[in-house]
């Protein structure tokens, strides 16, 4: 007997479930690793092209390029149960490198 509610088909077992899960788990870190693949080959590009440029930049008196880091940070507080974890002034203190303890 197979229940339908609102469209979905609720018969399916946790087993099925698990297994779906599964796949759209392998499906999507599949897609998450062939990015981060195509984000490694395309800074190592950009290196190279910085690098030809500097070249270039410097037989004709130009400034170099710099190259630009993408960095990334959570800042997570424990044992402050009040306070925002991305507020503006824990962000203050994390960039003039104040510890987070108030």
């Amino acid at each position: 007997m197979s229940t339908q509610h609102e469209g979905a088909d609720v018969s399916k077992s946790i087993k099925d479930w698990l297994a779906e899960g599964e796949t759209i788990y392998t499906a999507a870190m599949d897609e998450y690793q062939a990015l981060e693949t195509q984000i490694i080959e395309l800074e190592q590009r950009l290196a190279l092209k910085r690098e030809e440029v500097n070249i270039i930049a410097e037989k004709l008196g130009k400034p170099a390029i710099e190259g630009s880091r993408r960095l990334s940070a959570e800042i997570v507080e424990r044992g402050h149960p009040n306070s925002v974890p991305n507020s503006q002034a824990t962000i203050a203190r994390a960039l003039q490198g104040r510890g987070l303890g108030r």
